[in-house]
């Protein structure tokens, strides 16, 4: 820390040309980011009140928010605001940093020295505060800490809490996933779905990624949960551990395909009627193994029911209302 960065020409948001030299006498961030990337996100603020709460003996003022145009950057806080140019970091400058194809934060402070700097993966909290306290410990070069220059320093680590790491790389690994790609053809609802896919992609991220059925959630991702279940030639399957690649020629059935129309399944209605959800998300996985259940060979009583559903977490714990759905559907059908 405390090197002089090499200087660069940067267009900003005005299409004004300035040197990175030409912002001294003002503390800086200079980011290197992903396409999107907006440094006025809320997720950026509540990363910064967070920070703040683990840096030991540091009083400071809670962020209230992140405005401006530009690259002058107004900080909204409890007792006063503060402005800090942000600064877009471009390709040329990423190569001149040493950072090409990987996320990054530099904090210059107003004497055009680096004081904080982080690339790649971002770090937990605790770690980042550890940082930031480092950085803080020595005095700068005028002999003090500015609130500004502290400011920038928190923000900087707060930014990189949000930012994607190594995104160029990331394109880079897209472009050889697209190289490996092939093309297959998925039976989902009773229609043929031709999508092309790269062959460790799973039946989920295939239905949800590339067919736009939304419906089946990916909940632990592990095959814990159970919210990602869906029929595969009529027997529920947790689509997160199943490769979509090896569905070919199979029928698959989500929780799009359950309803006839505008008349719901069965199953879909008694869990409304004895209210067998609360938030919803783990809803869909619930009534695709329990349509499923229906043809398995259980016992009649509640116990045998909980024990057919244990693979399906519901975290609201609304399972006297999916007990009581499931059995309601069983009686009916037995009945008929």
């Amino acid at each position: 820390m405390g090197q002089q960065p090499p200087d660069f020409t940067l267009v900003t948001a005005a299409g004004e040309s300035r040197r990175l030299s030409e912002f001294r006498g003002s503390p800086l961030l200079l980011v290197f980011h992903p396409p999107g990337w907006d440094p006025a996100r809320q997720a950026h603020v509540d990363a910064y009140n967070r920070l703040i709460a683990h840096l030991p003996g540091v009083a400071a003022a809670r962020l209230v928010s992140v405005g401006g145009d530009g690259p002058w950057r107004s900080l909204a806080f409890g007792d006063d605001d503060v402005s800090i140019p942000v600064l877009d970091g471009e390709a040329s400058a990423a190569r001149a940093f040493g950072v090409e194809g990987e996320a990054a934060v530099f904090v210059i402070d107003a004497d055009g020295l680096v004081r904080w700097r982080h690339v790649g993966d971002p770090l937990d909290d605790v770690t980042l505060g550890r940082s930031i306290s480092a950085a803080i410990a020595p005095v700068s070069a005028r002999g003090q800490w500015s609130r500004r220059e502290f400011v920038a320093t928190v923000l900087g680590a707060a930014i990189t809490l949000t930012l994607e790491p190594k995104f160029a790389r990331a394109e880079r690994a897209a472009a050889v996933m697209t190289s490996t790609a092939r093309d297959v053809t998925l039976n989902v609802n009773g229609r043929d779905v031709a999508l092309t896919l790269e062959p460790r992609v799973t039946l989920l991220d295939a239905l949800r990624e590339y067919a736009a059925l939304t419906g089946t959630k990916k909940g632990c991702d592990h095959g814990q949960c159970g919210a990602c279940t869906v029929h595969v030639d009529g027997r529920r399957t947790l689509s997160c551990l199943t490769l979509a690649m090896m569905q070919q020629g199979k029928r698959i059935t989500t929780i799009e395909g359950l309803a006839e129309g505008d008349e719901l399944h069965p199953m879909q209605q008694a869990f409304i009627t004895h209210d067998g959800f609360q938030c919803g998300y783990c809803t869909s996985g619930q009534i695709m193994s329990a349509t499923a259940m229906l043809a398995e060979p259980w016992g009649p009583n509640d116990d045998d029911v909980r024990e057919a559903m244990s693979g399906n977490i519901c975290r609201c714990g609304a399972y006297v209302g999916i007990v009581a759905a499931i059995q309601d559907v069983r009686q009916r059908r037995a009945s008929q």
